[in-house]
């Protein structure tokens, strides 16, 4: 027997008869195993072995196999099957995840490998930045009796408000087809729910796709500006409820490329009223809106592995698709919105990558506003990319930038820097504003991994430019430069690695300079698109 891989997906975007004769000539599945591990494997009798598969329930044989995009039977597609194991990568439950193709005169086996990581955490995180402090404790499940259900409960302290929160989450609860994710964030200061059922797209070759979001918040929005965190300049009450349904259609679909069609209608109550007249009197009023719309999606699927990018020991999947998204809005004067803001909202959004010998890129493009007969009322504009330089398994040189703009932001959506968010040396509320820009760069070296069978750690040198300010005021930024150390627990789950930086802070007219201890974990940037929440 030998092992091989055929580009199945490149044949099934073939037309004609030379296309299904290449389909039908290529070999059926005749058999696929499934080796699901425990957090360690059987033969390994330690102390720590036992006790963390005795503490962790082994994902269970049938959710994993719900998530396989092949069958006995089926044609064999590579791309089918390199997207099975993203999949399973991705739910966030296991350190490794292989499968392996062979062949013989009656058609293909295939062999799905996975080993879990352990699931159940109590997650201390603490952040700290010139005298801003930042903890919580939280109680996390991310596979509830090896189902795929995760859950948790918590507490979150920040120098604005105290927090308890409860989740639940499952991708496939109903019909092995539909998820649900129920939040609540209980705050000393308000409430926020957030629901929602959805039936996603499980591959790239699905071709329908639903989503019904219920979010409600009662919220205290504070607002800074210069840098000065102790006081805010504005404190708002917010309102919001919104219900929406999604439903997208495929027009195109394959395992390497798709075009996707959706449609969204949406109820929305979105009240502000100042703080102070809250106090007395409430919500004197309920301004209910409705929405609708289209948008487009196309996107010539690329997503390679990678090892420790965003970990130090893990294979992760990297998105260098090239995608653009297009969208339509209406909220017209007769679904109840104002005839001053009353219009239509047009929006665009563009990612692509790259891959190149010892390493990656990629890069962000958006915009969208909302037009009324006036012209602009509201809209932003972000650009954003990354750059990953891998020169050897312990090396890795990460370089980031980024630029965006607001125009009439609603409160509480404005860019908002400091406390490792930005340049990491500076403390909450830092720099805040609707105009934005941060560049970093970090090198980091990773000393050694499964140290202990538990932990990975290396070090790191960086330096971050950037700030926040509103547009008219002074523009607003800082730097900083320093050496680190770079912590993760080889055998938990999730992505993002704990740091301990030494910093020095550059001076700036209203703050001095000098050292500054920062503790955090993951980037200080995001690698999403930004997008506000409304």
């Amino acid at each position: 027997m030998r092992r091989f891989l055929v580009p199945g997906s490149l044949l099934l975007i073939l037309a004609g008869p030379l296309g299904a004769q290449l389909r039908d000539s290529l070999p059926r599945i005749t058999a696929i195993t499934l080796d699901n591990r425990n957090v360690f494997d059987s033969t390994d009798h330690s102390l720590l072995a036992r006790g963390m598969n005795f503490l962790h329930a082994t994902t269970r044989a049938p959710f994993i196999r719900r998530e396989f995009l092949f069958k006995v039977g089926d044609r064999y597609d590579s791309a089918r099957v390199a997207e099975t194991e993203r999949n399973l990568r991705n739910l966030g439950v296991f350190k490794r995840v292989s499968i392996d193709t062979v062949r013989s005169d009656s058609g293909v086996s295939i062999g799905v490998h996975t080993q879990d990581v352990l699931t159940a955490q109590l997650q201390e995180s603490f952040r700290n930045t010139g005298g801003s402090v930042v903890w919580s404790v939280t109680a996390i499940e991310t596979n509830l009796f090896g189902t795929l259900s995760a859950v948790e409960a918590g507490y979150q302290h920040d120098p604005d408000r105290s927090t308890y929160v409860f989740g639940f989450a499952r991708r496939r609860l109903i019909n092995d087809k539909i998820g649900a994710t129920v939040q609540l964030f209980d705050r000393s200061d308000g409430k926020l729910f957030f629901a929602q059922l959805s039936q996603p797209w499980f591959e790239a070759a699905s071709h329908t796709s639903a989503t019904l979001t219920f979010d409600d918040r009662r919220a205290r929005i504070l607002q800074y500006r210069f840098g000065n965190s102790d006081t805010a300049f504005a404190i708002t009450q917010n309102r919001y409820v919104l219900g929406r349904f999604d439903l997208s259609k495929a027009l195109q679909a394959t395992s390497r490329d798709y075009v996707r069609l959706g449609m969204a209608v949406q109820v929305r109550r979105d009240d502000y009223v100042g703080d102070s007249s809250w106090q007395a009197t409430g919500f004197p009023m309920q301004s209910v809106t409705g929405a609708f719309g289209v948008y487009a999606e196309a996107s010539h699927v690329n997503k390679p592995k990678v090892f420790a990018f965003q970990s130090l020991s893990y294979d992760e999947d990297v998105d260098l698709s090239s995608t653009i998204r297009l969208s339509l809005f209406a909220a017209p004067s007769a679904l109840g919105y104002e005839s001053g803001h009353a219009g239509i909202a047009p929006g665009i959004g563009v990612h692509t990558g790259i891959a190149f010998p010892h390493g990656f890129a990629f890069a962000d493009v958006s915009a969208s506003g909302l037009y009324t007969r006036n012209g602009l009322d509201s809209g932003q504009v972000s650009i954003a990319g990354t750059a990953v330089l891998v020169p050897g398994r312990r090396h890795q040189l990460l370089l980031h930038g980024e630029a965006n703009a607001l125009e009439q932001p609603l409160p509480g959506t404005e860019f908002d820097l400091g406390l490792g968010a930005g340049p990491r040396a500076f403390k909450q509320h830092s720099f805040t504003g609707d105009r934005e820009y941060f560049a970093t760069a970090e090198y980091r070296y990773t000393l050694g991994r499964d140290l202990l069978k538990l932990a990975d750690l290396g070090v790191a040198a960086f330096a971050d430019v950037g700030g926040a300010w509103w547009s008219g005021d002074p523009r607003r930024s800082g730097w900083d430069a320093g050496i680190g150390l770079r912590a993760a627990f080889g055998r938990g789950a999730g992505l993002g690695i704990n740091r301990i930086d030494l910093a020095w802070r550059g001076a700036r007219p209203d703050l001095p300079g000098g050292w500054v201890f920062a503790v955090g974990k993951g980037f200080v940037f995001s690698t999403s698109p930004r997008g506000t929440t409304r």
